[in-house]
């Protein structure tokens, strides 16, 4: 059964992730981050970047977010096995666009929908984590 989150705990859990994402872009060098997205041909925004690299600083794991730490189907993909018993200790975030209600139609000049964003963590494994797939 699934636990049920009251509408505090929820907002609570949503500041804090909005808080960790600000704080991921005050952090390291634009330019840097970039040049290594680009040299390994990843394509990931410079915030969600950083959010995985301060995690992966925070528990001492070294490498590239998103080359060293990945998602299980990534590894798969990639030929690898997330070892059995393994918990995620990095999460990646994404933003999930919500329209809003159509209730009824906008009034002339306004715009079609007034949604809004809603963060999505979604969970990484760190590459010893992982073994190959014989």
């Amino acid at each position: 059964m699934k636990k049920e989150y009251t509408k505090e705990e929820r907002a609570a859990y949503y500041k804090a992730l909005r808080e960790r994402w600000q704080a991921a872009k005050n952090v390291g060098d634009e330019d840097e981050v970039k040049a290594v997205m680009m040299q390994h041909g990843l394509n990931f925004s410079f915030r969600s970047y950083m959010f995985v690299k301060m995690q992966m600083n925070a528990l001492g794991l070294d490498g590239i977010p998103y080359v060293d730490a990945k998602t299980f189907m990534g590894w798969k993909e990639n030929g690898f096995m997330v070892r059995k018993g393994e918990k995620s200790q990095i999460d990646g975030l994404t933003w999930i666009a919500i329209n809003g209600k159509e209730t009824e139609a906008p009034a002339e000049g306004e715009s079609e929908n007034h949604g809004f964003v809603m963060p999505k963590c979604y969970h990484l494994f760190h590459r010893t984590q992982v073994d190959a797939i014989a």
